[in-house]
């Protein structure tokens, strides 16, 4: 079983590239570069070290470890990277910029801001030294930073801001911001709220530059806007600034970012077909608002897409458009939605020595696939032609990926951990990544290799199909000794029931779907603490949370019944010096 996509792609031919793991024990690898000392520059997120990587021998040597970095569970800590084109070319410019987070609050109460610095490589200490700040008090939050450093060919700084997941998840009640531009007074005050959302455009000591674009009077560090999180950013060899980014649940967007361009988020996903997406802004419904409420109460402000007034640029291409009837949450959560979650984006030309069969294309890794999207482009690099070619498909998420100078060698960076579509056996989504945290490595016109390739791309009548042939067979947590599922033999969960016997049914359940996220101890870097945690005593948040997901924890509320939840959530709120009684079934269904 592999990705669940909405329509059929072509798998390429991965027998035209030998595969190897180059290095591994990486701390979820954010962006790489090529530099010029012929090694792979590359930060980590969560360990907040710049690393340098043999291409040969996988050999890493750590060139700075920046102590204040602030690392979340997803999208905090150590993001982009970019390298001065002169560095270690003797002309002093021996530059690498670098954006991560920081805290200016408390353990408990967190405040997060983002910065970009600069610092100097020093080729005697073969260290990065002279940390000198460009810009700082950036907008940042517990999602959606997306974190792009990217050097112009103008000599500029782009950076691209995610909307930190306003209006989404955990975070409904924050407003989203990528629509709204700054004052000049905000401006001036280097007040820089606002930058939810955009491009940035700096100068290379993070000043405004003078040809940077006014909109709608205001002249800023802002090139473009109304974006989601755009994690992939890179300039083609023409200096086309390409970028993708991440849609809610369908759209994810393939995108050339013009000066001063509103790209619609949050009004419009896609494109402005009302197709699949409503803007509903809970950030201004109604103290009392059920968040969860479904159909959206008419009390939430609701904006169709064709509402939407001004100009846009539109999306060289969408994965996936579809239409309104689609079953989006319902297959297995939002690993099946009709979306691949682009990280990163890459330019690329086969030239002569090159992919052949990759020829004007752009690179898109993805994260829910662990695949690398192949975009073909026109011969200008202005339009998308047809749809992407899925290659090299594993069962990881992909954060990074470049070319080595031969242009025939692809290397991919591994997140940690995280949910994923299973790619070997029945399964429709995992959380066991084959390969986390290294960099793999693909070499084009080579015999061999070790990294296991997955090559079909499942549709959703396959995929329906196969849940309809497994609705037959025997159902999780089927009793071997029985034969009979435990829905069959299950009562339900009451305020009455013994928690030990309860939790002892939620045990192996919990072991089954959780622990590989959350430990087996209930701690882990890799999702929230349960462990001792308080906001399990509210029993109403641990079944929404269980049923609808919580920011990139996957919604469970299509795979379990209410009695599993109940019973798993009953075994974590009674685990790990958590006392906090019974989660019901009837609670559970009250959820839904």
């Amino acid at each position: 079983m592999a990705q669940v996509i909405p329509t059929e792609i072509e798998t390429g031919d991965n027998a035209l590239f030998a595969s190897r793991v180059l290095t591994t024990d990486l701390s979820n690898p954010w962006a790489m570069r090529w530099g010029p000392d012929d090694m792979i520059w590359l930060t980590e997120r969560t360990s907040g070290e710049v690393t340098r990587v043999d291409p040969v021998t996988g050999a890493q040597q750590v060139l700075l470890t920046i102590d204040d970095v602030y690392t979340g569970p997803q999208h905090e800590g150590l993001l982009g990277l970019a390298l001065h084109p002169e560095l270690m070319q003797g002309t002093g410019n021996d530059y690498v910029y670098l954006s991560y987070t920081i805290n200016n609050g408390t353990a408990e109460e967190p405040d997060p801001s983002a910065q970009i610095m600069r610092y100097t490589y020093d080729q005697s200490l073969q260290q990065l030294t002279e940390p000198t700040v460009l810009i700082e008090g950036l907008p940042a939050w517990n999602d959606h930073n997306a974190g792009r450093v990217v050097f112009g060919p103008d000599q500029k700084i782009y950076y691209s801001i995610g909307e930190q997941g306003a209006n989404f998840g955990r975070n409904q009640r924050r407003p989203n911001l990528a629509q709204v531009l700054p004052t000049a007074d905000e401006v001036a005050d280097q007040n820089w709220r606002t930058y939810s959302g955009k491009i940035l455009r700096l100068n290379l000591d993070g000043s405004i530059p003078d040809d940077n674009p006014e909109i709608e009077g205001v002249q800023s560090h802002i090139y473009s806007y109304g974006h989601r999180n755009p994690q992939g950013l890179a300039f083609g060899p023409n200096g086309t600034l390409y970028e993708a980014e991440h849609g809610p649940a369908t759209d994810d967007e393939l995108n050339i970012i013009r000066a001063g361009g509103n790209y619609g988020w949050p009004r419009v996903a896609g494109y402005i077909d009302d197709q699949a997406y409503l803007y509903a802004n809970w950030s201004e419904a109604p103290e009392g608002t059920d968040l969860n409420a479904e159909p959206i109460p008419d009390s939430v402000p609701q904006f169709p897409e064709s509402e939407f007034e001004g100009d846009m640029v539109e999306p060289l291409q969408t994965f996936w458009t579809v239409e309104d009837d689609y079953p989006i949450g319902q297959i297995c959560g939002y690993i099946c939605d009709p979306t691949i979650a682009p990280s990163s984006i890459l330019p690329y030309q086969a030239g002569e020595d090159g992919i052949a069969e990759w020829g004007n294309s752009v690179l898109i890794s993805t994260l829910k696939h662990g695949t690398l999207y192949v975009q073909p482009l026109s011969e200008d690099g202005q339009q998308a032609e047809g749809e992407p070619v899925a290659w090299l498909s594993t069962q990881n998420r992909y954060r990074d990926v470049i070319v080595a100078p031969d242009n025939r060698t692809v290397l991919i960076a591994t997140d940690d951990f995280g949910s994923v579509a299973q790619k070997f056996g029945e399964g429709l989504n995992t959380s066991v990544l084959h390969n986390p945290g290294a960099i793999l490595m693909f070499t084009y016109g080579e015999d061999g290799g070790g990294v296991g390739f997955a090559s079909d791309n499942t549709t959703l009548e396959e995929t329906q199909a196969a849940n309809n042939a497994a609705n037959e067979a025997p159902q999780e947590w089927e009793d071997p000794a029985t034969g009979k599922d435990g829905e069959e033999e299950a009562a339900s969960v009451t305020e009455e029931a013994n928690i030990s016997d309860v939790a002892a049914l939620g045990a192996p359940k919990y072991v089954e779907t959780c622990s590989t996220c959350h430990g087996p101890a209930g701690r882990s870097d890799a999702a929230a603490v349960l462990a001792e945690n308080q906001n399990l005593a509210d029993p109403e948040y641990v079944a929404r949370t269980v049923v609808h997901g919580f920011g990139y924890m996957p919604a469970f509320g299509d795979q379990l019944s209410d009695n599993d939840i109940a019973e798993i959530g009953t075994y974590i709120r009674n685990q790990w010096g958590n006392d906090f009684g019974v989660l019901t079934t009837e609670q559970v269904g009250l959820a839904r």
